[in-house]
């Protein structure tokens, strides 16, 4: 099943949940009204981690949500996914998706950013991004 913008949200409010963290209002209409409520959150995990090893979200804005999905769940066993697709963004030089899986790694304590970085931005540091999660494969394979 291909996951639409909407659904990645509530997958990520669901991961949150399941994590502990108390949802709003908002937060829970929009789970409710993602036809997802019902799946378990390993279930969703399955079903974004299979889609994004199959090609299913060609589009690099699908990707970004999809791995700002997972980033949500905070389970270490995601780091070797995380590895496998910033390897093949870095490859396709896909500055979006590269950035949302640092942050995904960053999120999991690992050593993504180069220490003597003051932040990280998107938008104005795609070539320090670039570099770092270079480095940080170079170092991590």
């Amino acid at each position: 099943m291909k996951l639409t913008s909407d659904q990645f949200e509530a997958s990520a409010y669901i991961f949150e949940r399941a994590n502990g963290n108390k949802k709003s209002e908002y937060e829970e209409k929009v789970i409710a009204e993602s036809g997802l409520k019902n799946l378990k959150p390993i279930e969703l995990q399955t079903q974004i981690v299979h889609g994004i090893d199959n090609g299913l979200y060609s589009n690099s804005k699908e990707r970004v949500s999809a791995y700002w999905s997972l980033s949500k769940i905070h389970k270490t066993e995601l780091i070797p996914n995380f590895k496998k697709w910033l390897k093949i963004e870095l490859k396709n030089e896909n500055a979006d998706t590269v950035y949302q899986l640092m942050i995904a790694l960053g999120n999991l304590e690992e050593p993504i950013f180069n220490i003597d970085r003051n932040g990280s931005s998107a938008f104005n540091e795609t070539e320090l991004n670039l570099r770092d999660a270079r480095k940080y494969l170079e170092v991590n394979e």
